[in-house]
C-alpha cells in the first residue's frame, strides 16, 4: 500500500518519531531498534520498548555510528525472543541479508524498515563541524531534505558526505517491509510510505498517494546516474592503484594492523578469527631468518595476508557501506578496495549481495562443472 504519514507544521522529524512510536503503540512490535539523538546530538543506535524515548528519535541524522546490521544480528542470533522492528538504511538492510544467509541473524518476528537514504557524513567531522558552526539541528534537516527532493548532495561549507555513499548505486531499499520515501517529494507535506497492507489496516492507514509520488522513480534514477559517475571513477582510480607497481601491497602499506575494519565491517562475523589469535605471533627468529632471506621484512608482518583473506571471505558479500574505511585511523581506502574487487568477483557469479534473502551464496553452494561454466576449465 502507498500512502502518507501527515506532517503539521513542516515538522517531518516530529511525524517520523510519532509513526515510529505508533508500531509500538498498536503492539506491532515489542522492540524497536532506532537511532537516538542524546547528549547534544550524539547518535546512539538503541533498542527501544518504552514509546516515550522515541522523543528522541533520530533517523534522519545523516550519520552512521555503525552498520546495525551487525547489531540486529546480536539481537536475533538464530531466533527473535520477541516482535522486533529494526530501522536500517539501505546498505545496513542489505548486510543484514547476506548475514541471514550466513545464519547470524534471522528475520522471523522481524519487521524491517528503511528509508531513502541521501548519504551520510564521517560521524566525527559531522559532529564537530556541528558545534563549531553552530548549526541547528532543524536548519540542517531542512536542507538535507531539500537536497533529497532535488535529487543531489547537500552542500555544507566545509563537510563532504562519505566517499561510499556518493559512490552508492543502491540508495533505495529493496526489501522492506515499511519504506519511508524521500527523494523526489517535498516532505513538508507529508512523508510518502510504503508498507504491506496488513501493516497498514493495523496501524488504521487507508491508500493515499501522495502529491508528488509520480516524481520519485525518476528522482531516484537521477541520483542513481550521478553516483554512477562517481563510481566509475573512484573504481577505476583504484584499479589502476592495485596493477601499478606497488599494487595492493603498496595500498596496505600504512595498515598498522588494528583490525578497526574487521571490527567495523557488517559481515566478518566470525568468533574467533585466526589473526586475533596466536597463530602470528612467531618467535624472534622466524623475523630474522626473514629479514636474512629477503634482506628486510616488515614488522610487524602478515598485515597483506590479513586483507587478503578478508576479501577472500567478504568479497562477494560486500554492500559496499564503507564503515572500513570510516574505520581505518591510516586513512586507506578499503571500502573502495573492496567495492573494486568485490564487484568483479560479484559480476563472475552475478550475484547481487542483499538483493534477495532466497538468492544463495555462491561459495556455499555447490554446482557441477561450475568452474567450466566460469571459464575455468581446464
Amino acid at each position: 500500500m502507498n500512502t502518507v504519514i501527515p506532517v503539521e507544521n513542516g515538522e517531518v522529524l516530529a511525524a517520523v518519531r510519532g509513526f515510529l512510536r505508533r508500531l509500538l503503540e498498536v503492539q506491532l512490535v515489542e522492540a524497536l531498534f532506532v537511532p537516538l539523538e542524546v547528549n547534544e546530538g550524539a547518535i546512539l543506535p538503541a533498542l527501544v520498548t518504552d514509546p516515550a524515548r522515541l522523543s528522541v528519535a533520530n533517523p534522519l541524522t545523516p550519520v552512521m555510528p555503525i552498520n546495525a546490521a551487525r547489531a540486529v544480528s546480536a539481537l536475533t542470533g538464530k531466533q527473535t525472543p520477541a516482535r522486533l522492528g529494526a530501522l536500517l538504511r539501505p546498505c545496513e538492510l542489505r548486510a543484514l541479508i547476506e548475514l541471514v544467509k550466513l545464519r547470524q541473524a534471522t528475520l522471523e518476528n522481524v519487521l524491517l524498515i528503511s528509508i531513502d537514504c541521501p548519504g551520510t557524513y564521517e560521524y566525527f567531522e559531522y559532529t564537530t563541524w556541528q558545534h563549531e558552526d553552530h548549526k541547528s539541528p532543524g536548519f540542517i534537516l531542512s536542507d538535507y531534505l531539500a537536497a533529497a527532493q532535488e535529487s543531489r548532495e547537500p552542500t555544507y561549507t566545509g563537510l563532504t558526505q562519505r566517499t561510499a555513499c556518493r559512490m552508492c548505486v543502491q540508495p533505495v531499499p529493496e526489501q522492506a517491509d515499511i519504506h519511508l520515501q524521500l527523494f523526489g517529494v517535498d516532505t513538508s507535506r507529508g512523508i510518502p510510505v510504503r508498507l504491506r497492507d496488513d501493516i497498514a489496516n493495523n496501524l488504521g492507514m487507508m491508500e493515499n498517494p501522495h502529491p508528488d509520488a509520480t516524481e520519485h522513480q525518476a528522482a531516484v534514477e537521477r541520483l542513481i546516474s550521478a553516483h554512477r559517475q562517481v563510481r566509475e571513477k573512484e573504481l577505476q582510480d583504484i584499479r589502476a592503484r592495485l596493477t601499478s607497481d606497488g599494487g595492493l601491497a603498496g595500498l596496505f602499506a600504512t595498515c598498522i594492523r588494528c583490525h578497526n575494519c574487521m571490527t567495523a565491517c557488517p559481515i566478518c562475523y566470525c568468533k574467533t578469527c585466526l589473526f586475533r589469535t596466536a597463530s602470528f605471533d612467531h618467535s624472534p627468529v622466524y623475523y630474522l631468518d626473514a629479514a636474512r632471506r629477503k634482506g628486510a621484512t616488515r614488522m610487524l608482518g602478515d598485515t597483506l595476508l590479513f586483507h587478503m583473506t578478508r576479501l577472500n571471505h567478504m568479497g562477494l558479500s560486500c554492500v559496499g557501506c564503507g564503515m572500513c574505511t570510516s574505520a581505518c585511523p591510516s586513512h586507506i581506502p578499503v571500502g573502495t578496495v573492496f567495492s573494486a574487487v568485490g564487484e568483479q568477483v560479484q559480476t563472475v557469479f552475478e550475484y547481487h549481495p542483499g538483493r534477495d534473502v532466497s538468492e544463495s551464496l555462491p561459495l556455499v553452494t555447490f554446482q557441477e562443472n561450475e568452474w567450466a561454466t566460469l571459464g575455468e576449465e581446464r
